[in-house]
């Protein structure tokens, strides 16, 4: 009789992802009901990919990012990674108390249509895209991929070629995104390589052969399934011409697009286009790609928001939850030492950092010289959110136990509760937390 192979224990995450052609509008007041902010457990990852949002110098400082920003700090969460191309943007939160478990940070962006493709790769979360100039595309797509304990995920916002007749430049813009999205992590070169993948946008495709009498009058009485048999996505898909093996929740609510911004009234301009299901989300999973455990999507939620009426589209969201290992695979190889919750740091104090890197064979990071430890307040809001840091080549010193130290000069610093935080330059990631401690002046 064969053995039978153990299982590892996992651990489930919820994935909430939101997508939203804005139309060139600012940041609503509130995120409530789009974010679920009042229902309890509150996911552990957000992921909110926008289309046609403009304004601000770059992907963090726009007014869209600042207002996310603000709102799910205060909730508890770190701006893990954000991405824009021109009018494309993917901002990714993840619970402050889950940061440990996220490595090999990094983001893409395609740009697709317009008889051509440019596609680029940026790792440091905060550069701006401003000097790229003609090279910008208003169709293609962002991404943002990580590990999470182990397991490689990517979730993928994109705004496809718009117009009714347009599937075959949908389909192409889609393929150009899976052929140039391409990544430094050495366990995957292009999207459906990893894990889990999760696809989000305005799609832009629309429902033929059909007229607005029809559609209205099914949307009024709730027949959203009779509506799906002319839906150009679905019958793609059933021809395997784009998303092929990926799955889709089904569609319980009424057309997305387009509407008079606004109000629930749908376009009653001359054009008058038929009302259709633009924005989607879409999921694919390698259920099998480890022997130990079995990597699951289960949708929990898939609905639009039909009480923002910024834009001629309603947001859509889904809840998901899966499955990844209960631990990461590698403790993190920086330790602090000699800080502890009853550590006081004193303002305008010179303060050695004594830390120790330990190195294993099967450790993927080595010190390098551009690595860099910051100082952050306890409730920081992303990597690049610190108060002071000194790179490694700078200051880093070794004691007579073996360990190396930095020194942070004469800080002038407000009362209250920090945290250390060393920092892969190379990976842009989390190699060494420190424990909460108090500065006092």
């Amino acid at each position: 009789m064969s053995a039978q192979k153990v299982k590892t224990k996992t651990k489930t995450f919820r994935l909430y992802m939101v997508t939203w052609n804005v139309g060139d509008r600012n940041a609503p007041t509130d995120f409530t009901e789009l974010l679920k902010l009042d229902q309890e457990p509150l996911p552990n990852i957000y992921a909110v990919g926008l289309q046609e949002m403009t304004g601000g110098d770059d992907h963090v400082y726009n007014d869209w990012t600042k207002h996310l920003t603000e709102i799910l700090s205060d909730r508890g969460y770190f701006r893990l990674k954000s991405v824009r191309m021109q009018a494309i943007l993917l901002v990714v939160f993840v619970k402050r108390e889950d940061i440990l478990s996220f490595t090999h940070i990094e983001s893409e962006i395609s740009r697709a249509g317009m008889g051509g493709w440019w596609v680029g790769t940026y790792i440091e979360s905060e550069i701006s895209r401003a000097d790229m100039g003609g090279w910008w595309g208003n169709k293609g797509a962002v991404s943002v991929r990580f590990d999470v304990n182990g397991v490689n995920m990517i979730i993928v916002n994109a705004h496809l070629a718009a117009h009714m007749d347009n599937v075959r430049e949908r389909i192409e813009d889609f393929h150009t995104i899976l052929r140039t999205q391409k990544f430094r992590d050495k366990d995957v070169d292009h999207i459906l390589d990893h894990d889990y993948i999760f696809f989000m946008g305005d799609l832009n495709f629309r429902l033929q052969k059909v007229t607005s009498t029809y559609v209205e009058r099914a949307i009024r009485y709730g027949e959203y399934k009779a509506l799906m048999e002319y839906d150009q996505l679905l019958k793609c898909m059933e021809e395997d011409l784009i998303f092929v093996d990926f799955l889709e929740g089904q569609i319980t609510f009424p057309p997305t697009y387009k509407f008079d911004p606004g109000t629930d009234k749908y376009d009653t301009s001359a054009k008058k286009r038929i009302p259709a299901y633009c924005d989607r989300i879409l999921w694919h999973v390698h259920e099998d790609s480890f022997e130990n455990i079995e990597l699951d999507v289960k949708q929990l939620s898939y609905e639009s928001h039909m009480s923002y009426k910024l834009s001629d589209h309603k947001p859509v969201s889904s809840l998901f939850e899966i499955q990844i290992y209960s631990s990461p695979p590698i403790p993190l190889p920086v330790r602090f030492l000699h800080i502890t919750s009853s550590t006081k740091w004193t303002s305008n104090q010179e303060e050695d950092v004594h830390y120790k890197f330990d190195i294993s064979p099967n450790l993927e990071y080595l010190p390098d010289k551009w690595d860099w430890i910051g100082l952050y307040k306890e409730n920081f809001r992303s990597i690049r959110d610190q108060i002071a840091y000194v790179y490694i080549i700078q200051g880093a010193k070794m004691n007579k136990d073996g360990c190396s130290f930095v020194t942070f000069h004469n800080l002038s610093l407000d009362p209250g509760k920090y945290r250390l935080l060393y920092i892969s330059e190379k990976k842009d990631t989390l190699l060494g937390i420190s424990e909460v401690f108090q500065v006092v002046k």
